[in-house]
């Protein structure tokens, strides 16, 4: 898609469609010999962006991305926020979460899908 697209759809997004900010925490992950990995997140957000936070059906529902019948809600942001989105993949990486500023509603991001139209769609599910 050509930015004649993206960049007025992006403006459109952060002025008009998102309906909320979201927090966003990182993962920290240390190892430990014998213990094992330990994931931790900071008390205070590596970020905030607008975002629009929408409640997702539970009817299972299929798209291009398969289906969104596991996921509590869908967030969509920009796709130029420079955040690398970690979700559970087959690396098994920690995941990063989100809090929706407006409900206080905590979110573990469980995939990520670029849609190609200048906004990334996250699907969470609720902590």
């Amino acid at each position: 898609m050509t930015e004649e697209i993206r960049d007025p759809l992006r403006r459109a997004h952060t002025a008009h469609l998102s309906n909320t900010t979201i927090d966003v925490f990182e993962p920290s992950e240390s190892y430990a010999a014998g213990e094992g990995f330990d994931v931790s997140y900071s008390a205070t957000p590596d970020a905030t962006y607008s975002a629009r936070v929408s409640a997702v059906s539970r009817a299972p529902d299929r798209n291009d991305g398969g289906t969104t019948a596991e996921a509590d809600a869908l967030v969509t942001v920009r796709d130029d926020t420079g955040q690398t989105w970690t979700d559970f993949t087959d690396e098994l990486e920690a995941p990063v979460e989100v809090v929706d500023t407006g409900t206080g509603v905590r979110y573990e991001i469980q995939a990520v899908t670029d849609p190609h139209n200048g906004l990334l769609e996250l699907e969470a599910v609720e902590i």
